[in-house]
């Protein structure tokens, strides 16, 4: 074992390179961790230590940090991804780390250094010993086993299967009928893929099926890409390279911008049926993750059980005319990155530093802009609520405040709660923002802490107030659920409710959202929508309001992740598969795709000025 840690951590040093620049969020000072009765026993310098403490933090800290955080996955967080452990318990460790280790009853002091080498190494040692505990195939009866509990799930656990009319026991009753006929040792990937595509067809945009013990490092075509970027435009797939002489991209072929097919395979088809996990996405979102699936052609093939081959023939197309060419597939990473996306990294890179100044400014003459790149919580990071607060007020004179949440990943909703004391206006409080309900069998009668977390409470809650009640009481008048809820496999209903602040803004405020805004962040752009003051510009957000909990299965240890609530909009649509749409749409045009100019920010300046 200890020569297979230090050979992976040699051939990935040299192929993982990483130049001058330390990538931090994804280093570690240990080539390897292990448990024994719950505790680590870590690698370091080619030797098992148990580990006792971090620069100030001790293990108890630590561990119970990533168990609150990170529930079942916490020792895996620990053990990947400590730096981000570190960064979520508000402290920027250096290069060089002290450890406090102990060997055979003798506690020493030792310098670490975090690296990328060591990280990698770690996640391949976890990887290796998943797969030697969990073996890639496994008996019919075992499988059989599994796919019973995961109908289980669904049946009792999942908000979304009790709202979708797909008939999700007859899809797993075929998948055991395949199993039964084939006769031989089912193999878990395959399994995990079938599961995969069940859950795809019920809409639960939190949902996930995965293998983790798949290890795709080893897989010979996992990891293969297309030799050119993907992007979307006007609706359509282009292929895009880098342009050598300028910032930016240009045409894979000027001539024939778009991609037609692949293999013989529409790209609709490609897009709408091979990317299945997000069929059920707003169009837009399908989209977006179409083009990112497309451009790493091998996974998507591989999760469709479909042999790909080390070439594969494009035709591209301008609309009339075609043109055709075989194409060497690659493992090098020439996708595309868009302008938003680019600033995304590079927001939530400052935010790791807690340097704020980046996140807002002036534009177009006299118009606040902020832009919010996650929804972080405010205990993981230290003094962006302060910030948050101190620009509103230094933008209270401005024309207009520009939100922009594009690429928005979601996190929770604190900073949600800040904005909306100072965007909705005294007329439009208590504001009722968003009505979800919780899949059970039982009754709840009072307030539940997954909810209150997500400040979602009961219509008798101790914290709502009569005027609050009032409030809902107005809005449930004219509320209507676009799908009924069971009440017998659903709470009743849980209300947030926002108010005013003492510093409300009197001007228009506009939230720039894109297909990539994602579960909380769409929660941000719904619970504002609907305000007078307020308009949603730019793509329909990719939705997503599930409060997902996660599962392994008993035989495979297949990872099953599902929502237990069903999140509904003030319009009575659930964010799942509707997101919220804009009402002002701003589309990407040429300019910004290839030259990384954000015309939807320009846009809209252009419309506050008009």
């Amino acid at each position: 074992m200890k020569t297979l840690i230090i050979f992976t951590a040699l051939c990935f040093g040299s192929l993982l390179a990483f130049g001058q620049k330390l990538e931090l969020e994804k280093a570690s000072p240990f080539t390897a961790v292990k448990w024994e009765n719950g505790q680590p026993i870590v690698q370091f310098e080619n030797e098992w230590y148990h580990f006792e403490k971090l620069d100030t933090f001790g293990k108890e800290e630590l561990l119970d940090f990533c168990k609150e955080r990170f529930g079942s996955r916490w020792q895996k967080r620990f053990s990947e991804d400590l730096v981000e452990v570190l960064l979520g318990m508000g402290y920027q460790p250096q290069i060089e780390v002290t450890l406090q280790l102990s060997k055979e009853g003798v506690s020493n002091t030792y310098t670490g250094t975090f690296t990328l080498e060591n990280r990698m190494s770690s996640l391949l040692y976890n990887r290796f010993m998943a797969e030697s505990k969990f073996p890639q195939k496994i008996p019919i009866a075992e499988a059989i086993v599994d796919l019973r509990q995961f109908e289980g799930v669904l049946q009792t656990v999942s908000s979304y299967s009790q709202l979708s009319p797909v008939d999700y026991p007859l899809m797993i009753k075929k998948v055991v009928d395949t199993i039964v006929k084939e006769n031989t040792l089912v193999d878990v990937n395959k399994l995990a893929n079938e599961m995969a595509k069940i859950m795809s067809e019920i809409g639960d945009r939190h949902s996930s099926i995965r293998n983790e013990s798949f290890n795709n490092i080893g897989h010979k075509t996992y990891n293969l890409r297309l030799p050119f970027g993907v992007a979307t435009l006007n609706g359509k797939m282009v292929a895009l390279k880098k342009d050598e002489e300028k910032e930016g991209y240009t045409y894979y072929y000027h001539a024939h911008p778009y991609i037609k097919s692949i293999d013989g395979v529409a790209i609709e088809t490609l897009v709408n049926t091979y990317n299945y996990r997000h069929k059920k996405a707003p169009a837009p979102a399908i989209l977006s993750w179409g083009s990112s699936a497309i451009q790493r052609y091998g996974a998507l093939l591989y999760v469709n059980e479909i042999t790909c081959e080390d070439s594969v023939t494009v035709v591209f197309s301008d609309g009339r005319a075609e043109k055709t060419e075989t194409v060497q597939l690659t493992t090098e990473n020439n996708g595309y990155s868009s302008t938003v996306s680019q600033a995304y990294f590079t927001n939530t890179d400052e935010i790791s530093k807690k340097n704020f100044e980046g996140l807002s400014k002036i534009v177009g003459g006299d118009i606040g802009y902020m832009s919010i790149p996650q929804m972080y919580d405010y205990n993981d990071v230290p003094g962006l609520e302060n910030f948050i607060k101190n620009t509103l007020r230094s933008f209270s004179t401005t024309k207009a405040l520009i939100i922009d949440i594009r690429n928005n990943p979601g996190g929770v909703r604190d900073i949600l709660q800040t904005f909306a004391g100072y965007v909705i206006q005294p007329k439009q409080s208590p504001w009722v923002a968003n009505i979800a309900y919780l899949r059970t069998d039982e009754t709840i009668p009072g307030d539940e802490e997954s909810m209150s977390g997500r400040y979602l409470y009961r219509y008798h809650s101790e914290q709502l107030s009569d005027d609050d009640r009032k409030a809902i009481d107005r809005f449930n008048k004219g509320f209507k659920l676009q799908k009924a809820v069971n009440n017998s496999k659903f709470s009743g209903p849980f209300y947030m409710v926002l108010h005013h602040g003492k510093e409300s803004y009197g001007q228009p405020v506009y939230i720039l959202v894109n297909e990539e805004s994602f579960s909380a962040a769409s929660v941000f752009a719904s619970a504002f929508k609907g305000l007078p003051n307020v308009k949603i510009v730019g793509e329909t957000t990719d939705g997503s309001s599930g409060n997902s909990t996660v599962l392994h299965l008993k035989n495979s240890n297949i990872r099953m992740r599902v929502s237990t609530m069903a999140s509904f909009q003030r319009n009575g649509k659930t964010l799942d598969g509707n997101g919220t749409i804009p009402d002002i749409v701003i589309q990407v045009d040429e300019k910004q795709v290839l030259d990384g100019y954000d015309t939807q920010l320009t846009k809209l300046i252009e419309i506050i000025n008009l």
